[in-house]
């Protein structure tokens, strides 16, 4: 409902400002609750030396700018963090599927499926370790080395090119075990890794593709002068 206490044209500018904004939702809305604070305080200030209400806060918008001009500095702060969160969940799920995941095995003999297993869990170790290598170039020093939507692009089309290649590599250890040794999945731990470890590639997976999302190119786009 539109408010009716003088910050209406504030409050529509915010509303259509976040509609063009798309990464994690609390700090957009940490962004979005500054910006209208900003607004307000300059249009308190811009009362305070005579002007009316509405003027004051229309002069106040038009000083902040258009959303042309103001959305794309706004969306580069939240497709890093999308990147950021994506790659440091990334990580923190392949380390732990790292230390989880011999409870699968562990239901019955698996050794003609060593080579299987060994390939997973070497997959599992890079893509932990290149998460954490994205993670740094997230931080001050990598940030002078590249653009950091651009990284986030990355980190969502990696994320999905890794998820289908581990994935598949889970497949075919999962399929392997069904064949030669069903009883392994009847151990609760093995069913309930198996479980947790599919549901995690999901997330992972939106996650990526928010990342993608949030780096389009026309949404941190900067207008051209004209």
């Amino acid at each position: 409902m539109r408010r009716t206490d003088g910050h209406g044209a504030i409050d529509d500018y915010v509303a259509g400002l976040g509609r063009r904004l798309v990464g994690p939702a609390r700090l957009k809305a940490e962004l979005l609750a500054e910006a209208r604070d900003g607004l307000t305080d300059a249009a308190e200030a811009h009362e305070a030396g005579g002007l009316d209400p509405a003027a004051a806060r229309r002069r106040a918008i038009d000083e902040f700018g258009g959303y042309a001009a103001v959305a794309p500095a706004y969306q580069v702060e939240l497709a890093a963090a999308q990147g950021r969160s994506t790659a440091l969940i990334l990580a923190a799920a392949l380390v732990a599927l790292r230390l989880v995941a011999p409870l699968v095995w562990s239901g019955g003999d698996v050794a003609w499926v060593a080579s299987l297993v060994g390939a997973f869990d070497t997959l599992a170790v890079a893509g932990a370790l290149g998460a954490g290598a994205i993670l740094l170039a997230y931080g001050p020093a990598g940030r002078r080395l590249g653009d950091p939507v651009r990284l986030t692009r990355l980190v969502g089309r990696s994320t999905l090119v890794f998820l289908a290649v581990h994935g598949l590599a889970g497949v075919l250890v999962m399929a392997s075990v069904a064949v030669r040794a069903p009883a392994a999945f009847a151990w609760p731990p093995a069913l309930g890794v198996a479980v947790a470890m599919w549901l995690g590639y999901g997330f992972a997976a939106r996650c990526a593709w928010r990342c993608l999302r949030a780096a389009r190119p026309e949404l941190v786009a900067e207008p051209t002068p004209g």
